[in-house]
Order: structure tokens, then C-alpha cells, then sequence
């Protein structure tokens, strides 16, 4: 049996599938839970709202240390990645400002995963706007088959795919990892800036990246995105494959690292 649920957080879909002997009332049961995790952090981390600490933080309304301990941990791995990727991924914005938002929503669904893990299931995943994890098996034999979004179309559920990315370890092409994070410029230009310049990056439209942490591909999809090639190559080292797409007179073009499996695009 495979149960789906969607919640909106963070003013996102976030969809939640359970395969397995569980409960109709099992599944709304950690769904509320799962909503309720990324509705805190949301209070916590966005930038959006003038309440939330790391607005407060922003202003110097507050310290550091009056904050959440969740608070801590996030920029903290937003160091850790900032010395990872080498400088291309950065949670100061050009004017200084600390914005942590772009590991936050992966983090926040990273956090959720105990909970799945509770409730009996042989395997379940959890996504929102491109950015999966997975775990155990998936609905069907084909495994756990997640779209990548067409860069030139706006997002959304019905939105086309140029490629399908197999995560997990059953199903033909499966690539053994059981994460995917995409980020990408083509209908938020300016959104990811390139920390060397300040200036809005343009390498990549859109990266992918695959591997066993999503918050560490969410960060190095990031990363693609403002140094291209280099970064793809250098994703590589931690343990990661990754595709960057180009956008150039109205077709997409793709670049792989050589473990990047996936069919169409």
C-alpha cells in the first residue's frame, strides 16, 4: 500500500509518500507532525517575516546566543560549506546580511526524518520543490523515479521534465543515493548571487546534485550554480554526481559528472 500526503510550509507544497503496512491515521498523524517541524522553522528562519530570529539576528535585535540552538546549527553548516565549496556557496549576502535560507528548507526536511522512521513503513520519501530524500522501498519496482524540471518552464507541479533521476537502489539506472537537491535561476534571477563578485550568478540555469546528505547537495547545487564545471568536478571528491544546465537560443544543454545517471535530458 502507498499513502501520500501534501502540506504547505514555508509557503511550499511539501509531499510526504509512505509505502508499506501504515495507517490512514498513521499517515495524517506524522504528516501534522512533519507540518508542524517546518512551520517552527519557518518562525526561526525566514527572512520574510519581521518576527523570526534570523530577522531579529539581521537588525541586531538579538544575539546569537538568545537564539534557538538550531539557530547555531544551521550557520555553522553554512561555514562548513562555505569552506567545502571552496567560497561558491555563502549565506552572507553581498550587503553582509546573514541569510541562511539556502540550506534551510533541505535542513528542515532532513530534521523531519526521524519521524518517518517511526511510524513502520518499508519506505517513504519526502520532498518539496525538487529537493528529495529517500529511504527503503519505493511504490513500485521501477524505484524511487524523481523529474527534473524543465529550467525554461515555471515551476510547479505539472511543469515538464528533461530528465528522470532514480534514486535509491532498485529500479533500472538506479543511482544508490538516496538524495537530489536542484537549484537553479531560471525564474528567481538574482536570488543566488555569486560571492566573489556580489553580483547575481549566471554560470548554471539549474544544478542538480545527488548523493547521501541532502543538505549537502542542496549546498553544493548552489555552489554548480555560480561556478559551473569547476564546481560540478569538485562535488565529485565529496562523494556527490551532479548535472548543470545551460539555457542558450530556447534549447537545454547538460553537463554530467561522469557517475550522473538519469535518462532523458
Amino acid at each position: 500500500m502507498t499513502l501520500t500526503r501534501t502540506v504547505t510550509a514555508m509557503a511550499m507544497d511539501v509531499d510526504l509518500t509512505l509505502v508499506g503496512d501504515v495507517s490512514e491515521e498513521t499517515a495524517d498523524a506524522v504528516a501534522g507532525f512533519v507540518a508542524a517541524d517546518l512551520a517552527w522553522v519557518d518562525e526561526v528562519f525566514s527572512t520574510y517575516r519581521h518576527d523570526s530570529w534570523i530577522s531579529r539576528l539581521g537588525r541586531g535585535e538579538a544575539s546569537i546566543g538568545e537564539a534557538p540552538p538550531a539557530v547555531v546549527e544551521v550557520l555553522d553548516l553554512c561555514e562548513a560549506f562555505r569552506d567545502e565549496t571552496d567560497g561558491l556557496f555563502d549565506a552572507r549576502t553581498p550587503d553582509g546580511t546573514i541569510d541562511p535560507t539556502g540550506i534551510v528548507k533541505t535542513w528542515a526536511l532532513e530534521r523531519s526524518r526521524w519521524r518517518l522512521g517511526l511510524v513502520g513503513a518499508d519506505g517513504w520519501s519526502l520532498g518539496c520543490a525538487g529537493d528529495v530524500t529517500v529511504s527503503g522501498r519505493a511504490p513500485t519496482d521501477a524505484g524511487w523515479r524523481i523529474g527534473i524540471a524543465d529550467p525554461r518552464e515555471a515551476p510547479g507541479p505539472q511543469a515538464p521534465v528533461v530528465g528522470v533521476v532514480t534514486l535509491g537502489l532498485g529500479g533500472d539506472g538506479a543511482t544508490g543515493h538516496h538524495a537530489i537537491a536542484t537549484s537553479g535561476l531560471a525564474h528567481r534571477s538574482g536570488h543566488i548571487w555569486d560571492p566573489r563578485t556580489g553580483q547575481p550568478a549566471s554560470s548554471v540555469a539549474q544544478a542538480s546534485v545527488v548523493g547521501d546528505d541532502l543538505v549537502r547537495c542542496d549546498a553544493w547545487a548552489t555552489a554548480i550554480v555560480v561556478g559551473g564545471k569547476a564546481a560540478a568536478k569538485a562535488a565529485q571528491r565529496h562523494g556527490l554526481e551532479a548535472q548543470a544546465l545551460t539555457v542558450g537560443d530556447g534549447r537545454v544543454k547538460a553537463s554530467r559528472t561522469p557517475g550522473w545517471r538519469s535518462k532523458g535530458s
